[in-house]
């Protein structure tokens, strides 16, 4: 019988020792299994060798963001292809428009282009934002995907 009691004294002091849980309103063999569950985080991709972009704002587009750029590698060098872009150091040039690049500011991966558009009669500025994706070879803006032209 005493040994009994020794053993469950010495039970009871090695739960109190253990350091408690925070009470995050889930359950601890919920918790526990969300722990055992969890995916380990994933690698970091390497970095895009594109220029970098100063942080005070600049007129001239970094040269990742350069070059021609369709909604479709199908179209791309086709008259017709309304979804064009071509984007040049100091200019932007789309299907029915294009626009003098008047301030750039931004990161690797993603620039704010201030502009002056022309096209169809009519002038207006306006600044886009563009992202590039971690390979160069996807770029968007107002909601649009393009891939880079050969």
């Amino acid at each position: 019988m005493i040994r009994l009691t020794v053993i469950a004294s010495l039970a009871l002091a090695a739960a109190c020792a253990q350091d408690p849980v925070p009470d995050n309103g889930i359950g601890n063999a919920e918790q526990e299994a969300g722990q055992r569950a969890a995916p380990s985080p994933a690698p970091t991709p390497a970095p895009v060798a594109a220029s970098p972009v100063p942080a005070e704002a600049t007129d001239t587009i970094p040269v990742g963001f350069q070059g021609d750029w369709s909604a479709r590698a199908a179209d791309c060098g086709k008259g017709g292809d309304v979804t064009r872009l071509t984007i040049a150091p100091s200019e932007l040039r789309f299907y029915e428009s294009s626009a003098a690049v008047t301030a750039v500011t931004g990161t690797r991966q993603e620039i704010r282009v201030a502009a002056r558009y022309r096209g169809e009669g009519e002038s207006w500025e306006a600044t886009r934002t563009f992202t590039l994706s971690a390979d160069g070879n996807r770029l968007t803006s107002d909601g649009m995907t393009r891939v880079r032209c050969p």
